[in-house]
């Protein structure tokens, strides 16, 4: 009981510095988190690899190297899967909010706890219970403060990730559309149409219409389309043989 006594009556006398310096420990423990940014790392190293891939987009699996390790690991997982797109394979990689001197925060806090059983004993001492009003407040509002600053931070990260996986997907090619290989054989076969009818030529429309995958059901449109391209080849044939 004296030994409780003692350390209460050690608080009451110096209140004057413990207090002011409990009141420092929270603001440093706000300013410390304010300016810190988790994905400041990431971000740096995200921004110089996307820079890279602007000026030579040819050199990725070089580059990947300097990417963060859980990106890295999502580069190695879309080069080994059959995924068309990046994106597809691509996701942002979120870090936790992470609170630094917290344990010197609760530490003073249990010390500041004393003084509300030094008020219960003395309700003269009301600056007491006020200090622990207002410092239960500064604190709470210094972790919402904090945690919308770290949402700030993620929202950047996102954008610069974003930008990095648009790059990647551009510098990729892209997987035709069945349309768009459809199209492409129309026009080679208009171009053989050019070239001397001999039976290389045909082999090469031959080939043409297997590898685009052609032998399969088609609309009408792209019926009509491949007989005109098709047509037109017989006809410079024709000719070639009339001559």
């Amino acid at each position: 009981m004296n030994y409780i006594n003692t350390i209460m009556n050690f608080l009451t006398q110096y209140d004057y510095i413990i207090l002011p310096v409990i009141s420092g420990i929270l603001v440093l423990f706000a300013v410390v988190n304010f300016c810190k940014n988790v994905y400041r790392k990431q971000n740096k190293k995200i921004v110089a690899v996307t820079r890279k891939l602007c000026s030579f987009p040819h050199n990725m699996e070089q580059y990947s190297k300097g990417l963060p390790k859980e990106y890295r690991r999502q580069w190695r997982a879309y080069v080994n899967s059959k995924a068309k797109q990046p994106s597809t394979v691509f996701e942002f990689a979120r870090i936790a909010n992470r609170i630094y001197l917290l344990r010197l925060v609760i530490l003073a806090a249990l010390i500041n706890t004393v003084y509300i059983a030094i008020f219960v004993l003395n309700t003269s001492r009301i600056e007491y219970l006020v200090y622990q009003i207002v410092f239960w407040l500064a604190f709470t509002l210094v972790l919402v403060a904090d945690r919308a600053i770290y949402k700030t931070h993620e929202r950047k990260a996102k954008n610069i990730f974003a930008r990095f996986a648009n790059e990647l997907n551009r510098i990729v090619p892209k997987e035709q559309t069945k349309e768009e290989r459809f199209d492409e054989t129309i026009k080679e076969l208009k171009q053989l149409k050019r070239c001397e009818p001999t039976n290389a030529v045909f082999d090469r429309a031959a080939d043409l219409l297997r590898d685009k995958g052609l032998h399969g059901e088609r609309t009408v449109e792209e019926q009509r389309k491949l007989n005109g391209a098709i047509n037109g080849l017989l006809q410079s044939y024709t000719k070639q043989h009339n001559v």
